[in-house]
Order: C-alpha cells, then structure tokens, then sequence
C-alpha cells in the first residue's frame, strides 16, 4: 500500500501543478488572446480551456453537456472527437469572467477529490471520456497529460513559455517518450538509434523491431546513434501530440541522420 499511496500523492501534486499553470498562462488574457488559434485545429485559447473544464467536470461524475455540434466543424471527424467537442461547443457563447469561475471551482473539487482518494482504487479500472476504460493510475496519469499538453498549447499561441518542470511534465514526458519507444520502430522500420536530448537528460530510442528507450544513453547499441534532436519540453509535447504548431526539422537542433529525422517527425503524434 506504501507505493500505491505515494502514486497517490504524486498524482494529486501533478494535478495541482497543471491546473495552477494553467490558470497561470490564462490570466489577464485580452480578448484577442483568449480568441487566439492554437496547435489543435479549430480550438482558440478559450475552447482549450472549456475542454480540460469539461473533461474534468465529467470525471467528477457531472452531467455531460447537451449540445447539437454544428455539422461544419471540420476537425471533428470520429466520435471520440464528437465527444470531446460537446464541452468545448457548450461553453463557446460563454463570457470568460463565467468560464474562468467554473474552471476555479472544478479544479478545486477535482482536488478534493483526489485528496480524499483511496489508494487501493488506482489499481480498479474507472471509466474516462468517450467509453475510455482505464485502470485508475493509469486514466489519472493520461488526465495529467492531457491537460499538460492543452497548456502548452495555450502557452505558445499567446506567447507565454515556462511551466516546464514539476511532477506534471514528468508524467507527460514519459507518456510521450514510452509510446515513441513502442511506436516508432514499427512506424520507421529502421535499424537504428535516435538520441532525444532535454537538456538536463538524454534518451535514446532503438528503432530496430526489438530495440526500445534507455536513458542517458544507456541503450546497448548506444554506439549507433544516427542523429540526435534536440528538444526541450514543450517540443516533445507538441510533437507527441502532433500539434499544427509542432516544430518541424528546421527549426529543432539536429545532428546526424536529418533524413531520418524527418521522417519521424512526421509520425510522432501519439493521440488520436
């Protein structure tokens, strides 16, 4: 119980650290701001925020908003995207004074939530948005990624870097860099090695079919790295995410293979 009930504490810690950042890169906004676009296609700064608010008030069990979606929303394609978008269209005619009070008094409830939360329960599955099914740490952490993520995207579509460290990002960039390590072999079929480096920490990716991640370039074939990006935080996010807004090749420090890393930028979105 003694590690379950540590997962707890950090799970709430990385909570509050998202929900504080995001109220943080959202304060004093001008109206512009507020309507700026951001990496997700057909969501502005306000619709970032109705989505973590909407998505959070479903995962404290509150009624899930009604709404016809228009049928000329042209990012909204599979239902997982009809599911998601109900939120962010409710809350659209909304004044921002309104959006950012439901968004205080959701944080705050979702915290009491997890404050209060039996650890024994974060090996239970709990049900997410869209039909998702997870077990609870697991849905726990993609909730913290998630909403890390649409922080960042508030945070370069009104020119607000920073909140790159904390309990947090460290959830959200090991969710990114554990998926490329499953993913991007079967995506590349290469036989190489791709080193992602943060700055502080350096991670290699082995493309080969059997090959995976190891940090601070203590992959076995750590001798055949191909290229090397480098990256910080809010990159890889965009990236793993497979933002609009994402950086592209020329724009990142690359040494190496610029072939090769090419080529995986253009598949290292993680999400659907």
């Amino acid at each position: 119980m003694g590690d379950r009930a540590e997962l707890a504490r950090t799970l709430l810690a990385a909570h509050r650290a998202v929900f504080d950042g995001t109220r943080s890169a959202v304060a004093d906004l001008t109206a512009e701001q507020w309507d700026a676009p951001t990496g997700c296609p057909g969501w502005s700064v306000r619709d970032q925020l109705a989505h973590i608010v909407g998505i959070e008030r479903a995962m404290l069990g509150d009624p899930v908003d009604d709404v016809e979606l228009p049928a000329d929303l042209g990012h909204v394609i599979t239902d997982f995207d009809r599911a998601t978008e109900a939120a962010v269209h409710a809350r659209r005619g909304v004044p921002v004074a309104v959006l950012l009070v439901e968004a205080d008094e959701t944080f705050a409830r979702r915290l009491a939530v997890l404050d209060a939360l039996d650890p024994a329960t974060l090996d239970e599955p709990l049900d997410g948005v869209g039909g998702m099914r997870l077990k609870g740490s697991q849905l726990l952490r993609t909730r913290v990624f998630d909403m890390t993520c649409h922080e960042q995207d508030i945070r370069r579509a009104v020119g607000r870097p920073g909140d790159l460290d904390g309990p947090h990002v460290d959830i959200a960039t090991e969710q990114v860099l554990r998926a490329w390590a499953k993913l991007l072999p079967a995506r590349l079929a290469s036989d190489r090695v791709v080193r992602i480096d943060l700055g502080a920490r350096t991670v290699d990716i082995d493309l080969a079919p059997d090959g995976g991640v190891g940090a601070g370039g203590s992959s076995d074939r750590r001798g055949d790295v191909a290229a090397s990006i480098g990256l910080d935080v809010g990159m890889l996010l965009a990236l793993g995410t497979g933002r609009s807004d994402a950086p592209g090749a020329d724009d990142l420090e690359v040494s190496g293979d610029r072939v090769l890393v090419a080529e995986l930028l253009t598949v290292a979105s993680v999400t659907p």
